[in-house]
């Protein structure tokens, strides 16, 4: 089996889990989500951890605090999201990244806050963003995947068009020094993907989800994904180059790790709520 019918099969499975997930309600979105959590941060721990300055039994201990921390952090937000419980619950999410400078005054490393900005970054480079799937999950009041799922396949169609068109166009470095590969053709190619499956969406959505958004929202939802993926993947592309690794996982074959696959959303998903939160 040849490297493109690998990612094609595992994209069309992971598509299904992650629409399906969404689509089904909104405890199957807390399942799915909370899952890519601990899958993220995991990953995350595998590839940072030699650089950790602990012995062997705090590298574990870190790796499972952080998670307990992130799958917390997504859950306070996902019940103030769900109007669940009230608003000012958000500011227990400050406690978590602060813990970690209590916790490095007990493992006698000889670099404390070393660690404390690599454990910290797991909260703010994974476990925040990803958790702005529930404030879109629920900006209407309810639960509706009518923002959150078209973001998701902004995202993909921008990947799936950028690869494309960088392949068949691709002259011009988009940023050479960081992703010698990526191209301004390849860009541009994702924008106008993402921009056709926003008004694809515009569409047929309505009548799938009950909620009418206009065109020019889904097209501005479209570009914003298209352009913060962008940065996301770069981001990532800088980090795996920082680390000399050419993936972050083999948990999906043919796209490498979770952070492979999700490093765009992680931007866009924050964007996106931005951009809903002060216009809608």
């Amino acid at each position: 089996m040849n490297e493109l019918t690998t990612r094609i099969i595992t994209g069309f499975f992971f598509l299904i889990v992650m629409v399906g997930g969404v689509v089904f309600n909104e405890y199957s979105f807390l399942i799915l989500f909370s899952l890519l959590v601990v899958l993220c941060i995991n990953e995350y721990y595998a590839i940072i951890y030699n650089l950790l300055s602990s012995g062997e039994n705090w590298k574990l201990l870190y790796k499972i605090i952080n998670t307990i921390f992130s799958v917390t952090i997504f859950g306070i937000i996902y019940l103030v999201a769900s109007k669940k419980i009230p608003l000012i619950s958000l500011s227990m999410v400050s406690i978590f990244p602060l813990t970690w400078l209590i916790i490095e005054m007990y493992t006698k490393s000889d670099r404390p806050f070393y660690n404390v900005c690599f454990n910290s970054m797991a909260i703010f480079y994974l476990a925040v963003p990803l958790s702005c799937a529930s404030l879109l999950a629920f900006h209407a009041g309810e639960y509706s995947w009518h923002y959150l799922l078209p973001i998701m396949i902004f995202a993909w169609s921008n990947d799936s068009f950028a690869y494309l068109s960088g392949r068949l166009l691709g002259k011009h470095k988009l940023f050479e020094r960081i992703s010698p590969k990526k191209t301004w053709e390849g860009f541009f190619g994702g924008v106008a993907g993402a921009i056709l499956f926003a008004y694809l969406i515009w569409l047929f959505f309505p009548s799938w989800t009950g909620h009418e958004v206009a065109l020019s929202t889904y097209i501005v939802l479209a570009v914003i994904t298209a352009v913060t993926s962008t940065y996301g993947d770069l981001v990532e592309s800088m980090i795996k180059r920082n680390l000399k690794i050419k993936d972050t996982g083999t948990a999906l074959p043919g796209h490498g790790g979770f952070l492979d696959r999700f490093d765009g959303l992680i931007f866009s998903l924050p964007a996106c709520t931005l951009y809903l939160t002060f216009t809608q």
